[in-house]
């Protein structure tokens, strides 16, 4: 029988139903608008680059503190809307920004380049060899539909959708000033969008999958509007925040400030490259190393099994659900007809606690930091609904 030993539940519904007529009428013509004061219909491809900060997504000092933060030293972003491609190319060193805390690459040492493609259904990155490396799953879906709020991807987008509607308007407090919310839905994924009185979008809220925060709310800013030429403007700040939650603080996840920005540009698609290599894999190699004790390894993230009288005591459940399944099937098959009772966190950091919810719903106990108490039972450990990418605890929070 799993043991909670503290929490709460949460639920997340999203409603569907039929939108009514007048309000996609008003979306659409709030979207149209939109159209007009940026040219968003104009554009094909976007091409920017900028200089900012970015986080390190999951790797903060303590649960409660903001994401350790690293300068931009170049960014460079291209979009092509009609192929659904985009390719990222960014640079990343420590700067000024205090070292607390590690892990993931962090603090930096010298430089640190990242490149990362989209195309269609087909995601991957440039690894450490220069390989260019497939990422699947949820990942690879969440980049695609990233695309899709961008300036001009989220008016394009709502204008092609069934479903778009008027969702609300309010004032902001500023005589005379109200934004419009329209949102819309692009397969399981929602977004909605505030313009200002300008008809410019200033901020997008939507959500992508993830194996510690579930449904995980995205909050992008875009302000300081600048005419690129032929009637087309593009936002010259963008802020980014991911992971807030009701329970937790808001996480500042990337600024920047454009230094130039293209319509149009030429050769913007960017095609999906042969010989790709494999996403990292989920199988496991496992090694004794001594009576009862066998390193499970195969993977960018290791774990221990150790065998005790009457159980197994697991130390780290990493990644996400699927890693640590097979982490958990491989103790199975070395110390069979015992169960886990135990799973040991070493620390909260995302790579290395992703796979607790599904230690969780094998029945283990979660031994961590106190620190990381609340945190856990109250946000990561809640079996609630989780509609982009539901889980083991999820889907069966009482199986065991």
């Amino acid at each position: 029988m799993r043991t909670f030993v503290a929490g709460c539940f949460a639920t997340s519904v999203l409603i569907a139903g039929i939108i009514p007529a007048a309000a996609q009428q008003d979306a659409r013509a709030i979207l149209q608008a939109a159209d007009r004061a940026v040219g968003a219909t104009k554009v094909n491809s976007i091409q920017y680059t900028a200089t900012g900060r970015l986080s390190y997504i999951g790797q903060n000092f303590t649960v409660t503190d903001d994401w350790p933060r690293v300068d931009l030293k170049s960014y460079a972003m291209t979009i092509d809307y009609p192929s659904k491609s985009e390719r990222l190319d960014y640079t990343r060193v420590q700067g000024n920004n205090p070292a607390r805390g590690g892990g993931a690459g962090f603090p930096i040492v010298g430089e640190q380049r990242a490149q990362e493609m989209v195309n269609g259904n087909t995601a991957w990155n440039i690894n450490a060899q220069g390989r260019p490396q497939t990422v699947a799953g949820d990942d690879a879906e969440s980049r695609q539909f990233l695309m899709w709020v961008s300036p001009h991807g989220f008016i394009k987008a709502a204008l092609a959708s069934p479903n778009v509607s008027e969702s609300d308007r309010y004032f902001t407090g500023t005589p005379g000033r109200t934004l419009h919310v329209v949102g819309f839905t692009l397969g399981k994924y929602r977004a909605t969008g505030e313009f200002n009185d300008q008809n410019m979008l200033e901020r997008v809220v939507t959500w992508i999958p993830n194996p510690m925060m579930g449904d995980m709310q995205v909050e992008i800013r875009y302000s300081d509007y600048r005419d690129i030429g032929n009637g087309i403007k593009m936002p010259y700040h963008i802020h980014e925040h991911q992971g807030d939650h009701p329970l937790v603080r808001g996480m500042n996840w990337m600024d920047i400030q454009l230094s130039d920005a293209k319509a149009n540009v030429a050769n913007a698609a960017t095609p999906v490259p042969g010989n790709m290599a494999p996403p990292q894999s989920q199988a496991v190699r496992s090694q004794k190393l001594a009576d009862g004790v066998w390193y499970i390894g195969g993977g960018s993230h290791n774990s221990v099994a150790v065998e005790m009288d009457n159980y197994i005591t697991l130390i780290e459940a990493p990644l996400d659900d699927a890693r640590t399944m097979a982490v958990i099937g491989e103790a199975k098959r070395l110390i069979p007809n015992k169960p886990i009772r135990y799973v040991v966190n070493t620390h909260h950091h995302w790579d290395h606690s992703g796979g607790l919810r599904a230690a969780y719903a094998e029945g283990a106990t979660i031994v961590t930091n106190e620190m990381n108490k609340n945190f856990y039972e109250r946000v990561i450990l809640v079996p609630q609904s989780r509609t982009l990418s539901p889980d083991r605890l999820s889907m069966e929070p009482f199986a065991t």
